[in-house]
């Protein structure tokens, strides 16, 4: 991780898995709203629109761990003995978030699981990264400190925000907070590439206390542009789920933990369909199991 592709690479992984967790958190809630109030629920991961029976999340994670964990075992070795610890505590960290992808695969295939292990795993996962880079900057300069430190406290509030989603299922904050702040991780892992290894143009003054305190403030800026991100495209998803038909097979595809079967779709004006098609409905109903 040490360049600036390092950055932009685990960047990529956080940034576009929040643009799509917060699509589908936002889209579940406004569609809930609508279609059965009260009827929310929070999962980890969410099906894949083109094939609702392939765990496409999970196996993304395991992919791209994997990958990582490749990458960073073939750059560790330096004239065939293997000098680059940094990149023993990147390889855990891959690790951590496949874990977490092969338990979200298996709760996905509905395995014998113990309640909630995809929650655990995943805020185990943070946990871990937070903890090997709070514990990866000795001897480094004040601004590599501190823009790792605010790493650091994204990946905290991202465990944090994963423990409170699991113990409140029906409450949307929680979801959207875990999206906030991976969002938030996503760029500032590109922002720290950008100052520590500047692809372009010239280097930071690592020791410049004004230097500093713009870091301190673009930091801000990320909040506000993640802010901005999540409003603009949770206008843009009430605004489909509005413009969407009054009645439509779709009320058995989303948030409900309620068994539907024909004579209930007809009886209510919908279309039947094949419950073993509805991946959102068989998470949603063994997390009521799990309440």
């Amino acid at each position: 991780m040490g360049s600036f592709l390092g950055h932009v690479v685990p960047g990529t992984f956080f940034f576009l898995f929040s643009l799509w967790w917060l699509y589908n958190v936002l889209y579940r809630y406004f569609y809930s709203k609508r279609f059965r109030p009260k009827s929310y629920r929070n999962t980890t991961t969410f099906p894949c629109p083109c094939n609702q029976n392939a765990a496409i999340e999970a196996i993304l994670k395991i992919v791209s761990a994997c990958f990582g964990i490749l990458g960073e075992f073939c750059t560790g070795f330096d004239n065939g003995k293997w000098t680059h610890w940094g990149n023993a505590q990147h390889i855990t960290m891959f690790f951590f978030f496949g874990l977490n992808g092969v338990v979200d695969l298996c709760t996905h295939r509905k395995w014998d699981m113990p309640p909630k292990l995809d929650y655990v795993t995943a805020a185990l996962a943070y946990a871990v990264e937070g903890f090997l880079f709070y514990y990866h900057l000795h001897g480094r300069s004040h601004m590599d400190i501190m823009v790792h430190m605010f790493l650091v406290y994204t990946i905290g509030a991202c465990m944090i925000s994963t423990l409170a989603e699991m113990m409140q299922p029906t409450n949307v904050l929680p979801a959207l907070c875990r999206t906030f702040f991976t969002f938030l991780q996503g760029t500032w892992f590109y922002q720290v590439g950008f100052i520590l290894y500047p692809p372009i143009g010239e280097k930071w003054d690592q020791d410049d206390h004004t230097q500093m305190m713009i870091v301190t403030l673009i930091f801000t800026w990320h909040m506000a542009a993640a802010f901005a991100t999540m409003f603009g495209m949770g206008t843009l998803i009430w605004l489909r789920v509005q413009n969407l038909p009054g009645s439509t097979s779709m009320y058995q595809m989303v948030d409900t933990n309620e068994p539907q079967t024909p004579e209930k779709c007809y009886k209510n004006g919908h279309t039947p369909y094949d419950k073993s098609t509805s991946s959102i409905n068989q998470i949603l109903d063994s997390e009521s199991e799990d309440v």
